[in-house]
């Protein structure tokens, strides 16, 4: 499935275990097998509709997803849905064609940081980002270099998602993303509710709801400032079903 083109790998272990080892989510995530930027397991739960555990595509645990989380609240047939997670029970509900999800309050962590020559504001919605407001597009070799070197910079222990955010008007702003253990990918859920976050609390944009456009298509950020939790509303796509030998 998709998000925006945020692509997952998704295994329902409700009803059979299925255990994969690092090495075994590296392959599955390898464009050349099938290719994805996180693999996906849903299993039962005592407090929610499932339990989902996320693997980022170099076999490391992701605390939060919000597509992932979009598309698994798709697979349930239900109107409302909780599902159970590493960053808490996240609320998911049917909206017309898109489904939404309360990411919760986000927590912020550092302001004004500079790192490769850019300034950054960093925000946890379940999972670290870091993210810089530019006027200029930036150039793809740019992106490239510094979005690792962010990633994995000394600041950041357990190192951090990226974003890139060049806003358009009150209620647009482009974005691309480098994400934590995947690399550059499409779009990226929680990388969304960040930058919405960011832009409303330093009164960047006029808007408490905003568009946020990635390579992979559009995501919807609603936050209402300090102690309010963000609300994020995107499409969904099923490719395909299918079975593989491990």
């Amino acid at each position: 499935m998709n998000g925006a083109g945020n692509a997952f790998v998704i295994f329902d272990a409700r009803k059979k275990a299925v255990k994969l080892s690092s090495e075994q989510i590296q392959k599955i995530s390898d464009r050349k097998i099938i290719g994805c930027d996180q693999v996906i397991v849903i299993k039962n739960s005592a407090v929610a509709d499932c339990l989902m555990e996320i693997y980022n595509s170099d076999g490391s645990l992701s605390g939060a997803c919000g597509n992932a989380t979009r598309c698994v609240a798709s697979m349930l047939n239900k109107k409302n849905v909780k599902i159970q997670t590493a960053a808490g029970v996240l609320e998911c509900w049917h909206e017309g064609n898109l489904i939404s999800v309360n990411m919760g309050v986000p927590k912020f962590e550092a302001e004004k940081i500079l790192l490769h020559g850019f300034e950054f504001d960093c925000v946890d919605v379940g999972n670290p980002h870091a993210v810089t407001f530019i006027s200029q597009k930036i150039s793809d070799e740019k992106f490239s270099d510094v979005g690792p070197k962010v990633e994995c910079d000394k600041f950041f222990p357990n190192k951090t998602n990226v974003e890139f955010a060049r806003i358009l008007s009150d209620d647009l702003i482009e974005v691309q993303v480098w994400e934590r253990g995947a690399g550059e990918t499409l779009a990226c859920g929680t990388g969304a509710c960040a930058v919405g976050i960011l832009a409303i609390k330093k009164n960047l944009v006029k808007n408490k709801k905003v568009t946020t456009r990635f390579k992979g298509g559009d995501l919807l950020v609603e936050w209402n400032g300090d102690g309010s939790s963000v609300l994020m509303s995107g499409g969904y796509e099923k490719e395909f079903d299918g079975e593989i030998l491990i």
